[in-house]
């Protein structure tokens, strides 16, 4: 819902101060679809919104559940769809949410990059996932946000910090609950180290070194390797809080002992570097896991390193990372 135009239109209607909070309280709990579904309006108000406005943005086209995760297909209001998932880890709820419909960066290992780019979404687009996601749970609710869905969210800049300034504002989600993921666009980077946030930064890394990441991630090509790392640095010195790498291995690509010992080197480097090895979730036509995972784990731990071995929610559904594709 876009709240301005809706507080214009219910001013227009001259009705009280009150029945505007209501609505707009209404909206951000997350517990309606529609605006006829709000009975503590008057009829004629709830018909005559329902007529002029959509509560939300996005609505449901299709919805593929698993063991522990929720994908569902949504469908915007130019008729170009996404993908948002729900991820239930057991104490805590995650919504991961898409910021662009497709995506420019067509990194070998997404699915998502086969789409091309359409277009950024909105912040009313981005923020009407979480509504979506908990009218679908409700009385539970988000815990927890992850941008890792469909996009780059530093390629929508303008419209991820309105989006983020109106969840501080309206949901009760901490800014350590919600994580944001880049493929490393090196200015934004910074950027994003000067909002002095509590937010998580995540950094699609992939490889250990510029000519392997160049063959996986074309972003590369632009933003060197080394000047990538340098940005990471002045992340952790300006916040003082920990940077999540993500690495997920590939066969024959970013797996040999020699992409293990400079991947060793890296996280020795930077102690606020936390690494999240991650089995490559397959993709049609793409590129295949690797069987090196169990070593780089166990070589991992005897070095003492800060990492984890994250477990994969939704392959099955095709709902895991790198995976969300609309129209392949």
């Amino acid at each position: 819902m876009d709240t301005g135009e809706v507080q214009k239109y219910l001013s227009s209607l001259n009705l009280p101060q009150y029945r505007q909070k209501q609505i707009i309280k209404n909206y951000f709990s997350g517990r309606y679809l529609s605006f006829l579904e709000m009975t503590d309006l008057p009829k004629d108000l709830r018909l005559d919104l329902e007529k002029n406005f959509s509560l939300l943005s996005v609505s449901e086209s299709k919805l593929v559940t698993d063991t522990d995760t929720q994908k569902s297909l949504l469908t915007l209001k130019d008729n170009l769809a996404i993908e948002s998932v729900l991820m239930d880890y057991g104490d805590w709820l995650t919504a991961c949410l898409s910021s662009q419909v497709g995506c420019p960066l067509n990194c070998a290992f997404c699915a998502t990059g086969k789409m091309g780019f359409k277009r950024n979404l909105t912040a009313e687009e981005m923020l009407d996932q979480i509504l979506y996601w908990n009218h679908k749970i409700f009385p539970k609710y988000i815990g927890r946000l992850v941008f890792m869905g469909m996009g780059e969210p530093f390629l929508n800049w303008d419209n991820l910090l309105a989006t983020l300034k109106i969840i501080k504002e309206n949901l009760n989600i901490g800014s350590r609950k919600i994580s944001i993921s880049t493929a490393g666009l090196i200015p934004k980077i910074y950027e994003f180290t000067d909002l002095n946030t509590e937010i998580n930064l995540a950094i699609s890394l992939h490889a250990p070194d510029q000519e392997t990441r160049q063959k996986i991630m074309p972003i590369t090509l632009k933003y060197q390797f080394t000047d990538l790392i340098k940005s990471l640095n002045y992340y952790t010195a300006h916040t003082r809080r920990q940077l999540f790498l993500e690495y997920a291995l590939i066969d024959d690509i970013n797996d040999s002992q020699d992409h293990l010992n400079k991947l060793i080197n890296l996280l020795k480097s930077n102690r606020l570097f936390y690494l999240n090895l991650i089995p490559l979730n397959p993709v049609k036509g793409g590129l295949n896991p690797s069987s090196n995972l169990n070593l780089f784990a166990d070589t991992l731990e005897k070095n003492h390193l800060n990492f984890s071995l994250r477990r994969s929610l939704g392959q099955s559904s095709n709902s895991a990372c790198g995976q969300l594709i609309v129209g392949n």
